[in-house]
Order: C-alpha cells, then structure tokens, then sequence
C-alpha cells in the first residue's frame, strides 16, 4: 500500500513539473499559429521556423548609418579643403559632388537620430505543407501574446 501512494506522489509531482514547464518564445508563437489555422484546412509545417526580433531599426544598420557619417564627414572636410584650391569649372563639379554627399548625410543623420527599439517578434520559414515552395510569415507583439498584422 505504502508503495502505491509513493508511485501517485512520484505521478503526481512529475505530471506537474511538465505541465508547468515554461515553453521558449518559438513554441509560444507557433501554438498561436496553430490556434489561427485551427479551422484551416491547411496544414504548416514548423520544422525550419525561425524566430526572430523585430526592431523600428535593427541595431545594427543603426551602427553603420553612424559609422557611414562619420566617414562622409571626413570625406566632405576634405572636399571642403580641396575646393580652394581649384579653378571655377573643377570647384564647381567638386560641389555637385559635396552638394550630394552633403543630402546622403543629412538623411543619415535623420536615421542615427532614430534609437533601436524593440517592437515585437517574427516566425518566418513556416511552410505550407501541401505546397513547401510558400513560405508564411507570422509578426507577434513583445509578449508573443498575439498576432500582429
């Protein structure tokens, strides 16, 4: 008797300890993918799904825009300098060529202003399983709590 009640607890406390496993952010996405196809006759296939995050501006590309500035700055000082230098015709050509690098800067400028923020989540690489050439894309909002369009 004492055997049995040992093996229900032993039952009891694993039954527990795997329902109240914390699932990882891929598998909190996929389960809401699932429930929205439900009643879908279509079928996905999750095996290659990749779950990534989603930023206004990835950090990234954030530090190049800043690096690319500073690289056009000194560019342009140097341009600057030349141009003193020059006869009309070749000053002139020289500050078209300012004038554009000048227009990159100030857009770059505009995007270094621009912090990286965190803005949700991607499930991307889930196939069709009738038609594995398609591929869907699913956004999630920060606590992968729901599908965003």
């Amino acid at each position: 008797m004492r055997n049995h009640i040992n093996l229900f607890v032993l039952a009891v406390t694993v039954t527990l300890l795997f329902s109240c496993a914390k699932k990882s952010d891929k598998d909190r996405a996929i389960e809401l993918v699932e429930s929205k196809y439900k009643t879908s006759d279509q079928k996905l296939d999750f095996e290659n799904a990749k779950l990534d995050s989603l930023y206004n501006i990835y950090p990234q590309a954030h530090a190049d825009s800043i690096k690319k500035g500073n690289e056009l700055d000194s560019t342009l000082a140097v341009l600057e300098s030349e141009i003193e230098h020059l006869d009309q015709e070749e000053s002139d050509s020289v500050g078209i060529i300012s004038a554009k690098l000048t227009k990159e800067r100030y857009s770059l400028l505009e995007v270094a202003k621009l912090k990286p923020q965190f803005i949700g989540w991607k499930l991307s690489n889930v196939k069709i399983e009738s038609d594995k050439s398609e591929s869907l894309i699913f956004n999630f909002d920060k606590g992968i709590t729901k599908i965003v369009e």
